[in-house]
């Protein structure tokens, strides 16, 4: 991704697109600017105390990281705890993190074999979440040490997007700032009934590619007729490499508390970077 942004911003664009561009920006820009500080806000308010250079809880224990923090239980089949935070404040950097792992709980009727697949389940989104998160402190990290003068923060933190009898959804949030901003996602949606990661085959079949690309594809054509300040990349003849095809076939995904599946895009993948992270939900049927 990080090549590709550079590849990205070396690209000459067109004089007419450049200014159709530029407008669609300048309009929508400032509100986009304040909802993403919102957002940003949102996530990063409950650390109004924060120590340089903290390291906290680098291997804590499961049980001592929700026994320390008092997490409450959520659902009857997994929780979330904060197993490592890091923080820094020294004016020209900061960071907050808070990384998330999914514990499996006791599964009551559950047979075994879907308590076993759970587990195996969590470890594996446990192991994702540890690598992306190691990365992103450690460069935070190199940056500090290579940069004194420089600037940047980064922000880790997790949301419980869904939780209820069939559905457990997680969203890890990953913000990178230096000078701008760079906001990414990655979800996590374990089927409860099987212990098992969705897939979007399961919703859709084997041809969920083409599918779910051309339902995307819709919405992205309804959205920019009803909102001129709304850009995808899109059925534009000036720079037709940049236009969305279609989906990937891993492509990131969580399902909603309304059990609808919601395709998820981060910035710059399908639409200038003023339009941040973007989603789509299905709207076509999507029970398994």
């Amino acid at each position: 991704m990080e090549r590709w942004k550079k590849e990205y911003d070396r690209i000459v664009v067109p004089d007419r697109m450049k200014e159709k561009m530029e407008d669609a920006i300048m309009k929508a820009k400032e509100t986009k600017r304040r909802a993403k500080q919102a957002r940003i806000f949102r996530y990063a308010g409950g650390a109004a105390a924060v120590f340089a250079l903290m390291l906290i809880l680098p291997n804590t224990s499961r049980t001592a990281a929700a026994a320390m923090q008092q997490i409450p239980l959520l659902g009857d089949f997994f929780k979330v705890v904060t197993i490592r935070e890091y923080q820094v404040d020294e004016g020209r950097y900061s960071a907050d993190v808070k990384v998330p792992e999914v514990v499996p709980e006791d599964a009551g009727a559950r047979p075994e074999e879907t308590t076993q697949q759970a587990r195996e389940t969590a470890d594996a989104i446990n192991f994702d979440i540890q690598k992306v998160t190691d990365e992103l402190i450690e460069e935070f990290k190199s940056s500090m040490e290579e940069f004194e003068e420089g600037y940047g923060d980064i922000l880790i933190d997790s949301e419980v997007l869904a939780d209820d009898e069939r559905w457990f959804s997680l969203d890890l949030v990953l913000y990178q700032g230096a000078g701008s901003g760079y906001e990414r996602h990655r979800h996590y949606t374990i089927d409860k009934t099987t212990g098992k990661r969705a897939e979007l085959s399961q919703f859709y079949g084997e041809d969920y590619v083409r599918i779910i690309s051309e339902e995307v594809k819709s919405q992205m054509r309804k959205r920019m007729a009803e909102d001129e300040n709304v850009v995808y990349w899109i059925d534009n003849e000036d720079v037709p490499e940049w236009n969305f095809e279609s989906i990937a076939e891993d492509q990131d995904f969580y399902v909603n508390k309304d059990g609808k599946v919601v395709i998820c895009f981060n910035e710059y993948d399908v639409a200038p970077g003023y339009m941040g992270c973007v989603e789509f939900v299905m709207d076509m049927p999507t029970e398994p």
